[in-house]
């Protein structure tokens, strides 16, 4: 009797052994389910597919490194432009008096106020005269064109609304920084300019960028974000003016 009860277990035993092994089998031979991975930094604005990653960045002829962010099939940067020299490694001009800096027909960068504590959220205010060389941009990049600029905004529903989705949400905008949502994530600074007399002014309240197309012969273009308004603005202006630079991907 105790063998047979023995003999039974046994046989149990390896039945078990048996299902377990066959149920194992068939989980492992289940293909993977794909993944839906949502990501806070990624958002779709007017249909423009806007993504950015911390470990989209580039990388100047200096080492300087700027984050980098995809809007409507584009890759932009999210920083303004700090180099002090041309990717060549030739170095720009800077350091011009108000005297120099108003005649001058060539490339040159200045600091807003001439203050370094500047540059890290600002950047740079490089005249059009830098932009014109074709060599400010780290090589692969370039400034944008106006025709590329006036494709950004439209991307994210048109100049008059546009300018609050660019703008960043930071306190470096002077209140009321109407609109700001930075939704599109091109994180648009108030980082003024310098005239073409050589003064500076607009820090906090507005923020230009140079467009690589010249408006005519003593003109370039730009396009303006500004505290009291949720447009963007596109005009020409003094080729002596210092202006913010952002560089899109070739």
């Amino acid at each position: 009797m105790k063998k047979t009860i023995s003999v039974l277990c046994y046989v149990t035993l390896i039945a078990s052994v048996f299902v377990y092994g066959c149920k194992a089998k068939t989980i492992a031979a289940q293909p993977q389910q794909p993944k839906v991975i949502t990501n806070s930094t990624t958002g779709t604005t007017n249909s423009t597919t806007v993504t950015t990653n911390s470990a989209n960045t580039l990388v100047d002829i200096e080492g300087n490194t700027y984050k980098t962010i995809e809007i409507g099939g584009r890759v932009w940067m999210v920083e303004n432009l700090r180099t002090t020299k041309y990717n060549d490694g030739t170095p720009i001009a800077t350091n011009l008096d108000d005297k120099i800096w108003t005649s001058t027909t060539t490339g040159a960068y200045a600091l807003y106020s001439n203050d370094a504590t500047n540059n890290a959220a600002y950047g740079k205010l490089y005249n059009w005269y830098a932009v014109n060389t074709g060599k400010l941009a780290p090589k692969g990049w370039h400034i944008p064109t106006r025709g590329e600029w006036s494709a950004l905004v439209e991307s994210l529903g048109g100049s008059s609304i546009a300018g609050g989705k660019m703008k960043s949400t930071s306190s470096l905008w002077i209140a009321p920084n109407v609109g700001a949502t930075n939704s599109s994530g091109f994180n648009g600074l108030p980082g003024g300019y310098r005239s073409p007399t050589g003064g500076f002014s607009t820090q906090g309240h507005t923020g230009f960028w140079w467009a690589s197309s010249e408006r005519n012969s003593t003109q370039g273009d730009y396009i303006k974000l500004t505290q009291n308004y949720d447009d963007s603005f596109a005009n020409g202006a003094t080729k002596q003016f210092g202006y913010s630079i952002r560089c899109v991907k070739d």
